[in-house]
C-alpha cells in the first residue's frame, strides 16, 4: 500500500499529537507515518477510533504445547464495513531499530457484535476516518525484545539516559 496518506498536528504542551488517517490509508503504516512526521520513536497510542474497510487481527488461542498454554493464530481477516470503537496501543524501536507499533483494538460490523485483537500491518485500511492521539514518552526507551519468559517477542522498557544508555525502568 503505497497511498499513505496523513494529517496532524502537534501540541506545544509536552508532546502530544493528535492526527487523522485519511481513507484507503493502512492503520499501522499510517500510524506510523505520523510518529516520523512528528519525531516520535517511543509513546503510547492513548485512542484510536474510525471506521475500517475491513480488518486483519490477530487474537490467541488456547495451546497446550506452548510455555503459557495459548499461541496467536494466523491473522483472521473480518469484512466490513466495520466500526473502530476504540484502539490503544505503544510505540517503540523493533530489534533491528526501526519503528515498531503494537496496537490493539475493538471493532463492531453491520450485525453489531464486538470483537477485537492485535492488528496486522498492511490489512486495516481506512475507510472513511480514523482518529488517534499519541503521547510520545522522551525518557523511557521502548524496545521490542524476546522474552525468555514467554517466548514471544514483547515490548520492554527502560529508562534512558543521557548517553543513549539505558537502565531498566
Amino acid at each position: 500500500m503505497d497511498n499513505v496518506r496523513t494529517q496532524s498536528v502537534q501540541s506545544k504542551k509536552g508532546k502530544s499529537v493528535i492526527g487523522r488517517l485519511l481513507p484507503g490509508t493502512d492503520l499501522i503504516k499510517g500510524i506510523e507515518k505520523i510518529c516520523q512526521e512528528n519525531r516520535i520513536d517511543r509513546g503510547t497510542i492513548i485512542t484510536v477510533i474510525g471506521s475500517l474497510v475491513h480488518a486483519e487481527i490477530g487474537y490467541v488461542i488456547p495451546d497446550k504445547n506452548t510455555r503459557l498454554g495459548v499461541k496467536y493464530v494466523e491473522p483472521v481477516r473480518v469484512e466490513g464495513p466495520l466500526e473502530l470503537l476504540s484502539g490503544q496501543g505503544m510505540i517503540g524501536q523493533a530489534n533491528d531499530g526501526k519503528l515498531s507499533i503494537h496496537l490493539h483494538g475493538l471493532m463492531s460490523g453491520p450485525d453489531m457484535k464486538v470483537f477485537g485483537g492485535h492488528f496486522v500491518e498492511n490489512g486495516n485500511p481506512t475507510l472513511a476516518t480514523v482518529e488517534i492521539m499519541t503521547q510520545e514518552n522522551p525518557d523511557i526507551q521502548m524496545l521490542r525484545e524476546h522474552d525468555e519468559e514467554t517466548g514471544f517477542t514483547l515490548f520492554n522498557f527502560y529508562q534512558k539516559q543521557r548517553g543513549g544508555n539505558h537502565d531498566p525502568a
